[in-house]
């Protein structure tokens, strides 16, 4: 009776060292199922990313913009979203009529027909794709099929009386494709294809 006891109570011993011992690897691999992305992405790297791809943006619409230096509304802003990728977002005025400064708002008497708003938006998404090949795979936290993307929210902000015509313009590619083409811009036309554009 006492060898059994004996044989009981090791046993259960056993078992419990066993439990115990299993435990820190069961909550890890419960914690890989639940937020897989969790594990791999590191988040203050990602960070890093982000800010640095905000700033190349930024800089390539100040260029682009240069001789309407209150064009950007809202700069850069980008977030790693799990299980899609990174997105990016600015606001842009391709037609600032009023202009607000610390004196009030200012009347610009520049006149924009919609044909120069409509070359200046296709010039700068023509400069994001042409960006977004370029530094793109540079945003190493991604998984291939995940995607990096660029929101462009354009507004015509005209005189008060005269109607506004706002877009948005969303670019994207997945990161396999941005590490295939590698900032080869010998290979735009190829990469543009790959490019999923949508404009509403």
């Amino acid at each position: 009776m006492t060898w059994i006891r004996r044989g009981v109570s090791r046993t259960g011993l056993l078992l419990a060292v066993v439990l115990l011992l299993e435990m820190p690897v069961r909550a890890q691999s419960s914690r890989g199922a639940q937020g897989e992305g969790d594990v791999r992405v590191d988040y203050t790297q990602a960070r890093r990313e982000i800010q640095a791809f905000e700033t190349v943006l930024n800089n390539m619409i100040a260029s682009a913009f240069s001789s309407s230096p209150f064009a950007l509304v809202q700069k850069t802003k980008g977030v790693y979203l799990a299980g899609y990728g990174t997105s990016f977002n600015f606001l842009i005025n391709i037609h600032r009529a009023m202009v607000s400064t610390p004196f009030g708002e200012i009347r610009r008497f520049e006149d924009t027909s919609p044909e120069q708003k409509r070359k200046r938006i296709e010039d700068l998404t023509e400069k994001l794709v042409r960006t977004l090949l370029e530094y793109g795979s540079y945003l190493t936290q991604l998984s291939k099929d995940e995607s990096v993307a660029i929101v462009a929210f354009y507004e015509d902000r005209n005189f008060p009386d005269e109607a506004n015509q706002n877009r948005t313009i969303v670019i994207s590619a997945t990161k396999r494709d941005l590490e295939e083409f590698g900032g080869n811009q010998n290979r735009l036309k190829e990469f543009r294809q790959k490019v999923k554009i949508i404009e509403y």
